[in-house]
């Protein structure tokens, strides 16, 4: 092996810990939004005030692994280990695509669609959360209406639960 081939080795390890770290991150960050949900379900506030410091706790953490991504390309940039300079996250793994497909598992390969996975799943989440907020925001309006107000309102909602029109 000659001193290039290592010091890919090297930056290809460190890479592969990187994108493990975003993949734990990014589950616990899902793991919470699931329960999230149940919370809000559950209709516990308590709870799910204790949560929201836990969830930017695991935000943060992502960030700081993302500033610790963005100087690992700068110091694999310094290096001129690669012919042209790596700008974005899918060169990073175009350019240790090589050295991942000689292990006998593509491991940056696969934690790449594990991060993709679960952020996709993360996003969904999100989705139904923000939808569940809607709708019990439109319960405790027509519910504030019911009380205060002897004309009838009506509101129409879109696929989404947003809210679409007044009368």
């Amino acid at each position: 092996m000659n001193l290039r081939q290592d010091e890919v080795k090297l930056y290809y390890h460190q890479v592969l810990t990187t994108w493990e770290g975003f993949c734990l991150l990014h589950r616990e960050l899902y793991d919470l939004t699931c329960d999230e949900y149940l919370t809000l379900l559950a209709s516990d506030i308590e709870k799910l005030e204790e949560m929201l410091p836990l969830k930017e706790e695991i935000i943060k953490n992502i960030s700081e692994l993302e500033r610790e991504r963005t100087l690992l390309i700068d110091t694999i940039n310094g290096t001129k280990l690669f012919d042209h300079k790596i700008k974005k996250s899918s060169e990073l793994l175009e350019c240790f695509a090589e050295e991942d497909q000689a292990n006998s598992m593509p491991a940056l390969k696969n934690l790449n669609s594990l991060l993709i996975d679960i952020i996709e799943k993360i996003q969904a989440q999100n989705k139904k959360n923000q939808i569940f907020l809607n709708k019990a925001m439109i319960s405790l309006r027509d519910v504030k209406q019911g009380f205060g107000s002897k004309s009838k309102s009506y509101t129409t909602y879109g696929a989404d639960g947003m809210a679409r029109a007044s009368r």
